[in-house]
């Protein structure tokens, strides 16, 4: 009788560790799935096209608002890491119209938060002419340029072109300074014809988000390419008609 009471108790025990195995085994598999659910999502979000008009009105001489750009600047308040410095990058200067960087800076601007925005066109010195800067003026030294925008200021194109060598790292690092009493509460660089630049790594690894405007799918998988092994969330694509 004994024998078989230990023997009983025995494979009771065998059974239970059996299903202590089986409920952690399971619970692994659970959160393994729960994980790549959320990888999955979070990409497909990051993936989704930004829309933004960029229909302008030639006729009547109505310019773009700000308000045009508002679903940009809220992809970049809503994504859940807080990204500070970001990037606006295509392949070419016809896919990254000025007006996307310049009217985000103004309605990050007008939301009471300190921006900075940093012009790596160097050909067109498009952002100083789009906030009516004087491109031949000797005063700019190397230095950012307050706007007419109470809390944004720009690092024209034409000062980069004046300097022996171009450190956007630094610019940006003393820029987002917690220590700094100048700190930003955003820094947006304008890159276009990033993919041709020779200081592309060094643009890119100062951002830590960026945004790309493509024209097409080749074009998207270029940047992408360029932009993902350098530690630079790619948080929006605009697609540039």
């Amino acid at each position: 009788m004994g024998d078989i009471l230990k023997s009983g108790l025995s494979k009771l025990k065998i059974f239970q560790n059996q299903q202590v195995i089986l409920y952690i085994v399971a619970g692994a598999i659970a959160i393994v799935v729960f994980v790549l659910i959320l990888i999955i999502l979070r990409r497909r979000k990051f993936k989704k096209v930004i829309k933004v008009n960029l229909a302008d009105d030639k006729e009547t001489g109505e310019e773009l608002s700000e308000d045009d750009y508002e679903s940009v600047i809220k992809r970049i308040k809503r994504v859940k890491k807080k990204y500070k410095s970001i990037l606006f990058a295509s392949i070419g200067a016809g896919a990254l119209p000025v007006t996307i960087p310049v009217n985000v800076a103004i309605g990050l601007a007008k939301k009471n938060k300190r921006c900075l925005l940093i012009d790596l066109d160097l050909r067109r010195d498009a952002v100083a002419k789009a906030f009516g800067l004087d491109v031949e003026q000797g005063g700019l030294r190397a230095r950012s340029v307050q706007t007419e925008f109470e809390n944004l200021w720009v690092w024209p194109g034409h000062v980069f072109s004046q300097l022996k060598q171009m450190n956007i790292m630094e610019i940006v690092e003393k820029a987002m300074d917690r220590k700094s009493p100048d700190k930003f509460d955003f820094v947006l660089i304008n890159a276009p014809a990033l993919v041709s630049s020779p200081d592309r790594k060094q643009i890119i690894s100062a951002a830590q988000a960026a945004f790309i405007c493509t024209k097409d799918t080749l074009e998207r998988k270029k940047l992408a390419e360029l932009i993902k092994p350098l530690d630079c969330t790619i948080i929006g694509q605009i697609k540039i008609p």
